[in-house]
């Protein structure tokens, strides 16, 4: 069996590993640039097909 100051050390070690709502905040952030900077590649890929199918047929 553990003693209490072992309990104590193992929570205070894995608080330590948690995320903040700042954290979770600013990672939300990054995935939404992510997200638009993806979209807007998909979108010019998409406009970049459809001009050389127009200039091809």
């Amino acid at each position: 069996m553990t003693d209490i100051g072992e309990r104590v050390a193992r929570l205070e070690a894995d608080r330590d590993h948690m995320a903040t709502k700042a954290d979770i905040e600013r990672l939300r952030a990054e995935l939404q640039r992510g997200v638009l900077g993806l979209a807007g590649l998909i979108i010019a890929g998409v406009g970049a097909i459809l001009a050389a199918l127009r200039v091809w047929l």
